[in-house]
This record gives C-alpha cells, sequence and structure tokens, in this order.
C-alpha cells in the first residue's frame, strides 16, 4: 500500500464541495483564493500558502470565482506512513482532529518544491523510500508550525497517559482490547482513563479503537479484494455485520459503497 495515494497539479475550475477523506489531504496554492471551513473554523488561503487537512475531517471548500485556481493536490495514508516510520506525533498530526481538523502553513511558497516531489513520484513512480522522503519534506513542515504547541503540554500527564493509550489502541486494535485491562495495568479507574483521554483527544478510548478500527477497515475494503469476513476478523471486529454498523454509523455508508462507490 502507498504512502501517497494521489499527488498531482491541477488548474481546472473547481465548484464548491463538501466532504471527507479518509486519508489526510494536503494542498497547496499556487494561485487564486479558497476558504476551507472545518467545525468552526474558517481558513482563507491564497497564493504561496498551504492546508494539512487530517484524516476524517468534514471541510467545506468554496473556491472564489473569477480568480485562476492552481493548486496541488495530495493524499496520504498515514497509517502506511505510520507503518514504515514509528513517530506517533506525526501520525497524530495526520489523524487527531480533536485540537483542530486542519492545519495552515502562510506564505511559504518554496515548499512548493515538495509537492512537485511527490507529484512526480505518484506519475512516474517511486519506491517506498522515495515515498517516505517526500511525504516527511512536507508533514514535517505541519509538524514545526505545531512544535511550540505540543512541547508546551508534553509534560503534562494527562496528555502523557493518552498518548500511551493511543499508541496501544492503534498497535492492538486489531486484537480483543478491554478499556477496563488498560486502566488496570496502568494502575488506574477506567473512568479517570476516560477522563483523561477524552480531555486529550475529543473521544473516550473505545471511541477512539471504533475510528481506528473502521478506519482501517475501510482502507482494506477500498484497496484490497479481501473478502468483508476477513477485513472484519483483522481489524478486531467481532462480525461482519458489526463492522458494517460501525462504519455506517462513522461515515454514513456501507462498506459495499465504499468499496464499489
Amino acid at each position: 500500500m502507498a504512502i501517497i495515494e494521489h499527488a498531482g497539479y491541477y488548474e481546472n475550475p473547481m465548484y464548491n464541495v463538501c466532504h471527507t477523506h479518509t486519508s489526510c489531504e494536503i494542498m497547496h496554492i499556487v494561485s487564486g483564493k479558497v476558504n476551507i471551513v472545518t467545525g468552526d473554523i474558517i481558513s482563507v488561503l491564497s497564493d504561496g500558502d498551504s492546508a494539512l487537512i487530517k484524516s476524517r475531517q468534514l471541510h467545506d471548500v468554496t473556491v472564489e470565482k473569477d480568480i485562476e485556481y492552481k493548486r496541488f493536490i495530495t493524499i496520504i495514508n498515514p497509517w502506511e506512513l505510520k507503518n514504515q516510520l514509528s513517530r506517533p506525533d506525526l501520525f497524530s498530526i495526520l489523524t487527531d482532529i480533536s485540537k483542530g481538523g486542519i492545519i495552515v502553513i502562510k506564505n511559504k511558497p518554496e515548499i512548493r518544491s515538495g509537492f512537485e516531489k511527490m507529484a512526480d513520484i505518484f506519475l512516474y513512480g517511486g519506491n517506498i523510500y522515495s515515498e517516505l522522503s517526500a511525504a516527511l519534506d512536507i508533514v514535517s513542515e505541519f509538524f514545526d508550525v505545531c512544535r511550540p504547541q505540543n512541547e508546551k503540554t508534553a509534560k503534562r500527564s494527562g496528555k502523557i497517559l493518552s498518548e500511551k493509550v493511543r499508541t496501544y489502541i492503534e498497535q492492538n486494535y486489531a486484537d480483543s482490547i478491554k478499556i477496563e485491562d488498560i486502566a488496570a495495568d496502568n494502575f488506574i479507574s477506567e473512568g479517570y482513563l476516560s477522563h483523561a483521554f477524552k480531555a486529550e483527544t475529543g473521544m473516550s478510548p473505545r471511541e477512539y479503537l471504533t475510528h481506528i478500527r473502521c478506519t482501517r477497515a475501510c482502507e482494506l475494503i477500498r484497496y484490497t479484494g479481501m473478502k468483508l469476513s476477513d477485513i472484519a476478523a483483522n481489524t478486531g471486529f467481532c462480525s461482519q455485520s458489526d463492522m458494517s454498523r460501525k462504519i455506517r454509523e462513522c461515515y454514513g455508508v456501507t462498506p459495499s459503497e465504499i468499496r464499489f462507490g
């Protein structure tokens, strides 16, 4: 499975769209003006600006009319990036929408070269190492924007605990996980664990576990020919029907719609 799922340069006009991506969308504006609405946040991008829209973040894109709209669009698979590089902090930048679903870099046209590199790899082919290098060049730019806040709060015990639990869930989502067992392993109550985790991530440990399972299942449904029953078994769901129900709850679509839509 590729780290760079899509990358390209576009000059065609675009109508207003409201959508989500299972993976992470990163864009760089060469010319034009676009408004991106994520929740209560309105981000205005123009020439030389870039934006990282996190996994599963609903966003409404409005392009200003009568202005030539040129942009690079890249879709990065956070899970494949994480498989190749053990960096939970970078994975969080791409997937954790609890502290905002968009990161914006203003007026930095020089990072266009990184987008050009990813577009060339997608068009002409590359190996896992060239993909990893190109993706890191861009993702690191957005990580640097968030670094001061990350460092300021890194010592908080609640954040350390939530990161530990999040990493455990991400590494073991395919297994039978009990939240009470995680709490016991950390010598805390299940209630305290849930409170601390939700304060940091915006969702309970159970909700996060379901999100990870659904997201990974959607990747397998969309990009492989595996049977749905096998996907359910390999992503920690107790049955195919359980997987289908959870995916509908998370994304509003069925597995069949994901595969054939």
